[in-house]
This record gives structure tokens, C-alpha cells and sequence, in this order.
């Protein structure tokens, strides 16, 4: 879900603009969006009760990242979408969510504080991290992160043990451990099917989120013993120059 358009608040003048549409994001009035508060933005003709809704929501997911990471430094601008048209236009079909650096945007179906607190732990982590950091932690890691904070049903402990139950596919820790890159991250998203659920949910069939559930599993596991205090130290290890897997010790 992590968005390699990072460009929008770091590397714009930088990169290839691989996501262009997400440039709309500097002036959403100007693409359907309309301004409900200084850090949400909603799809035009969207109703007051969800308005409010997605407010209070912002609020949950700002005390999830909170209860994490200690403290909350990022300050994420939320675009929701109610409409399928929207998200395409935004270039977000078939997620529930993407970060594109400190812009989120929400699908029709990831109106929830869960998806907020997922993309705003990658915007809590870009906040943190210095660019040459930001780019040595894994994919696996910061996507795996983000699903403990969002607390997610579809990629709880619960589903981690459907998968189990059921003998349904997932990376091994090896292979998590290999996925450091966006692009391997896609590839094993796609390797594992986890870009099916579209087809599923249409279905009537049961969702299946092999990757981020295992990322979410080996990273909740890890934050259990270490906690806020050893995130944090991980975190600034990186800053100082170190590489990821000598400073991470599941």
C-alpha cells in the first residue's frame, strides 16, 4: 500500500513521475474533492454523517499510531473517495487505501480508521525517516508495521490463523524477508493472489490476504517484545547509517 510516489512532499523534482495522477493531490478542489477540515478532503456530494464519521475516524487512527510509535510527528492530508470513478481517477483501483508521501487516499471501501492509521503509519515513518534511511528499511517491514497499527480485520491474527487453518499459501520468513523492494512486494502480492479480492469479494467469497497478514504477523511478533522503545531505537539506528538486518532481531 505504501505508494513509490514518495515524491509528492520529498523526491518530486527527483523522480520519474511513474504515478502521475497523483499530482491531482496539490489541488483536489480542482478534481472533485471538496474540504471538510485542513486534513481531509471528500469526494463532492459526500453526506454530512460520513463527513463527521471520517473525522472522528481520523482521530482513532491518530491514537493508534500514537500508541506505537509514542508520539505522532506526521500530519497526513486524507482524500476519501465514495465512488469508484474517483479512485480510478486518482489512480488507486484495487486497494483499500495508498499513501502517496503525505497524501492518503481511501476507497469506497476503505472508509475506516483502520486504513487511515495504515497509510498514516508509511507517512509517520517517511516523517521519521531521513531519505537514505527511508529507503533502506524493507517493504516488508514498514507494510507489515502499518497492518499492527491498523488493527485491520482482513489482516489480523485472526485471518493469520484462517490462513493456517485453511493451508492457504504465504511467504515463509525468508522470502518476507526478501520482499525489500516495491516491485518484489507487487510481485509476491501478485504470486500469492492477493489482487484477487476484487474478483472474490464479487463472488460472495472469502477474502484471502496472504501478504500483508504474514508481514503483519512476523512484525506484531516482534513488536510484542520489543515495543515502542526499541521501534524507536531501530528508527534512529537507521538515521545513523545502519543497515536493517543488522539492526533487526525478531
Amino acid at each position: 500500500m505504501r505508494s513509490s510516489l514518495l515524491a509528492l512532499c520529498m523526491i518530486l523534482p527527483l523522480s520519474g513521475c511513474s504515478q502521475l495522477k497523483a499530482v491531482k493531490f496539490l489541488a483536489p478542489q480542482s478534481f472533485g474533492f471538496v474540504q471538510v477540515s485542513p486534513n481531509l478532503y471528500v469526494e463532492v456530494g459526500t453526506d454530512q454523517a460520513t463527513q463527521t464519521r471520517l473525522q472522528a475516524d481520523m482521530l482513532v487512527a491518530e491514537k493508534a499510531l500514537g500508541t506505537v510509535y509514542g508520539s505522532v510527528l506526521s500530519k497526513p492530508v486524507v482524500h476519501a473517495c465514495m465512488t469508484e470513478q474517483c479512485l480510478r481517477s486518482f489512480g488507486g483501483q484495487g486497494t483499500f487505501a495508498k499513501a502517496y508521501g503525505n497524501r492518503i487516499l481511501l476507497s469506497p471501501i476503505g472508509l475506516n480508521w483502520h486504513f487511515i492509521a495504515h497509510e498514516w503509519s508509511h507517512a509517520e515513518m517517511i516523517k521519521r525517516l531521513g531519505f537514505h534511511a527511508w529507503k533502506e528499511i524493507p517493504q516488508w517491514f514498514d507494510e507489515g508495521l502499518a497492518v499492527m497499527v491498523s488493527e485491520a480485520p482482513v489482516h489480523s491474527e485472526a485471518h493469520w490463523q484462517y490462513l493456517q487453518a485453511q493451508h492457504i499459501a504465504h511467504p515463509s520468513r525468508e522470502e518476507l524477508y526478501s520482499l525489500r523492494s516495491l516491485s518484489a512486494w507487487n510481485a509476491a502480492g501478485t504470486r500469492y493472489s492477493d489482487n484477487k479480492n476484487t474478483e472474490r469479494r464479487a463472488r460472495g467469497e472469502t477474502e484471502i490476504h496472504s501478504l500483508y497478514t504474514t508481514a503483519g504477523h512476523e512484525v506484531r511478533t516482534w513488536f510484542q517484545q520489543a515495543g515502542t522503545a526499541n521501534l524507536l531505537i531501530l528508527i534512529s539506528k537507521l538515521n545513523e547509517g545502519n543497515k536493517f538486518d543488522a539492526i533487526y532481531h525478531p
